[in-house]
């Protein structure tokens, strides 16, 4: 990482100071956190672009397409995905060189807490203007929706925004527990991690399969709003949080 000038907090300051200065520490090296996600977000919506540019082309103009011709599409879901990337990143990169501070784990991870959730709420407002701007320019004036997709395109601003934020505290959660599992107990400890991710998910479908409750499962997806559905990840991301802060309580710096 970068050099930084980063202060430690002096002997008796206060909690909320010490943990400022974690996010601080995440800050001094901004690329990873704040410029690599908004550049490839850019460069997969440039060749979106270029290809629906293409298409109308091809079609002898817009008009000569569906309406919804450019509406159905997930690129902009990578970055939510991404966050997970970022969280494990950020927290490998920085948690010797805070422990070198003397930080203690609590307030390192809380710090780190902290800096998620600003990230979440930066990188949602983000992408909601840019919805916005989307939508007032009819999808740069090719009926396209590449921001607020296909389930969000009929959804009002503050919904998208909402949907965009929990998803995102989600994953940047769970990028927590895993960079958690890794600077305590390094690549077997994510084979295991992982591995039993994956027999929760397909107990979970097991379970439902058996009990026939799929129609059950089908009903509660397509009636419930998805304001609703998307705070219902809540529980899923506060778990993650309190297992990351379990984890790295006896962690040590690795390398």
């Amino acid at each position: 990482m970068t050099s930084t000038t980063l202060t430690p907090a002096p002997a008796g300051a206060g909690a909320l100071a010490r943990i400022w200065d974690v996010v601080r520490l995440h800050v001094a090296n901004p690329v990873p956190t704040l410029v690599v996600p908004w550049l490839i977000t850019f460069a997969i919506f440039g060749l979106n672009l270029a290809i629906w540019l293409m298409v109308a082309n091809a079609a002898g103009g817009v008009e000569n397409l569906e309406p919804d011709a450019f509406a159905y599409n997930g690129g902009i879901s990578w970055i939510v995905v991404f966050m997970m990337v970022v969280a494990v990143q950020a927290m490998n990169l920085t948690f010797k060189f805070a422990l070198g501070f003397s930080v203690t784990r609590r307030d390192y991870y809380l710090g780190s807490v902290l800096y998620f959730v600003l990230l979440a709420l930066l990188y949602s407002a983000g992408i909601t203007v840019i919805a916005a701007v989307e939508r007032a320019t009819d999808g740069w004036g090719l009926g396209a929706a590449f921001f607020a997709p296909w389930g969000l395109a009929g959804q009002p601003l503050t919904t998208v925004w909402f949907l965009y934020l929990m998803a995102m505290l989600l994953f940047f959660f769970l990028g927590a527990a895993v960079a958690t599992v890794w600077v305590r107990w390094g690549p077997y400890g994510l084979y295991a991690f992982f591995i039993g991710l994956a027999v929760l998910i397909v107990g979970a479908a097991w379970l439902i399969t058996t009990t026939d409750s799929w129609a059950t499962v089908g009903e509660f997806l397509t009636e419930t709003s998805l304001v609703a559905i998307a705070a219902w990840t809540l529980p899923v991301t506060v778990l993650c949080g309190v297992v990351g802060h379990l984890f790295l309580r006896r962690s040590t710096p690795r390398g």
